[in-house]
């Protein structure tokens, strides 16, 4: 018997990586702000939500995170932020940064 987390085969709360691959897609054939509302705007903070109800997705969260860092420059997502209204663009800087001090020592 399959998971509620299963659907068809895939692990639905691994669905973010798939999620990345067309937001690359997305960046190119239609510019970054698409992409930023795409998966920022859209599928990281849906994938938050559920994060808060499923220990599966809670999981995944940090590695969904870092993932977007590859996808997107520091300069397109604080871009991206300053355009949100206040409400919005809080609950994505939360998103965002909550591990900028092990991101810029890698970085460094």
């Amino acid at each position: 018997m399959r998971s509620p987390s299963t659907v068809m085969g895939m692990r639905f709360h691994k669905i973010w990586v798939q999620q990345c691959r067309a937001t690359r897609r997305i960046k190119r054939h239609f510019g970054v702000e698409s992409a930023l509302d795409y998966l920022l705007g859209e599928k990281l903070v849906n994938f938050a939500a559920a994060a808060e109800r499923r220990p599966e997705f809670a999981r995944e969260l940090p590695r969904f995170q870092a993932a977007v860092w590859n996808v997107f420059n520091p300069y397109e997502l604080a871009g991206y932020l300053t355009m949100l209204p206040p409400s919005r663009r809080s609950k994505l800087r939360q998103l965002l940064y909550v591990h900028s001090s092990s991101r810029s020592r890698r970085s460094g």
